[in-house]
């Protein structure tokens, strides 16, 4: 079997780079589409500012930063194995929803975390927030032809949407706690 070189990757990651660039900016800058990813990055940000109180900014801000991080990377591996794909983006620079990603999924998961401190109706803030995610938005972002699936359907996303946020709050208050003994100390 013949295998490209490193260089003919290269150059194809190159072509691609551009064909991208292009396509963003004769396709999906300025449409109505991006100015609705412009809103969806912009507004959770105004709202989690209003809402969340400064003395809690810090930790939710680290909650929500984590969710991101895993949120940006799960999405990545959903593209690079042909589950969906975004036909508008925010910008040209990776191929993620950034706004989702960044924006509406841990902000809406730091409101649930700082008003939800019990266990019980913290999950069932985040079960709403899936239903919401998984069988309102994905659904809405694929009639307005910004999210394209292939072969993932809504119901593979509800249980990570449950499941992540739970994961990253044992992790937040493990970590709290473990620097509350270290100070007291």
């Amino acid at each position: 079997m013949n295998y490209p070189s490193f260089e003919e990757i290269l150059d194809l990651q190159y072509k691609l780079a551009e064909y991208r660039k292009q396509y963003w900016i004769e396709h999906d800058l300025f449409t109505w589409q991006w100015w609705l990813l412009l809103l969806i990055f912009i507004v959770p940000w105004i709202i989690w500012y209003k809402v969340i109180p400064k003395e809690k900014k810090t930790e939710c801000l680290s909650y929500g930063l984590l969710l991101a991080v895993l949120a940006s990377q799960l999405d990545e591996l959903g593209i690079n194995s042909g589950a969906w794909a975004y036909s508008y983006q925010l910008t040209q620079l990776n191929r993620g929803l950034n706004p989702y990603n960044f924006s509406f999924i841990p902000v809406a998961y730091m409101i649930a975390y700082y008003y939800f401190p019990k266990w019980k109706h913290f999950i069932l803030a985040n079960v709403g927030i899936a239903i919401l995610a998984a069988f309102v938005t994905e659904p809405i972002l694929t009639q307005m032809g910004i999210y394209k699936t292939f072969y993932w359907k809504s119901i593979y996303s509800f249980p990570i949407y449950i499941l992540l946020p739970i994961i990253f709050r044992f992790l937040m208050y493990y970590m709290l706690e473990k620097n509350k003994s270290k100070n007291a100390t």
